[in-house]
């Protein structure tokens, strides 16, 4: 069985009303669209973890993070699973430069439901663009498509 520590983080432009998308390269869920975000090393920060994920894939400073809730992802069929932490921000600098990850594109966030969004992160999506704190698990398939999830939004 394999776990892996890891972090999510969506991008705002809120002058534009813009979200930062990835549209991944790669296989698990080639084509389909999500955050920036990836492992976390053994002996890191997970804050620092998404603000240096944010850095190799985008080419962004990110500051004010903000926590979004934890989410265990469980692969079925497969031993693996995320804990994932979930950010997002609207304060960055920085040039975007080529995602080695996949695609990188500001959508309209009135939009973003319209992308093909990997299962898992248009479940957890609403949490972010209202910024509530969610936890939970979210079980999903190779594709991404959602087999059973239980989410909680986290009072604080």
């Amino acid at each position: 069985m394999k776990i892996t520590v890891g972090t999510v983080c969506f991008i705002f432009n809120k002058d534009n009303n813009k979200i930062l998308l990835l549209k991944r390269a790669f296989e698990p869920m080639q084509n389909m669209v999500t955050g920036v975000g990836g492992k976390t090393h053994f002996n890191e920060d997970i804050k620092a973890s998404c603000i240096r994920e944010v850095k190799e894939e985008t080419g962004f400073d990110v500051t004010d993070l903000k926590l979004h809730g934890v989410i265990k992802t469980l692969l079925n069929g497969y031993d693996s699973s995320w804990i994932l932490s979930v950010y997002s921000t609207d304060n960055y600098s920085g040039n975007l430069i080529d995602c080695p990850e996949g695609e990188l594109t500001w959508v309209d966030i009135d939009a973003v439901y319209d992308e093909n969004l990997i299962g898992f992160i248009r479940d957890i999506m609403q949490a972010v663009l209202e910024n509530r704190v969610i936890e939970g698990t979210i079980e999903h398939d190779i594709k991404g498509k959602v087999i059973n999830k239980v989410l909680d939004e986290v009072v604080l």
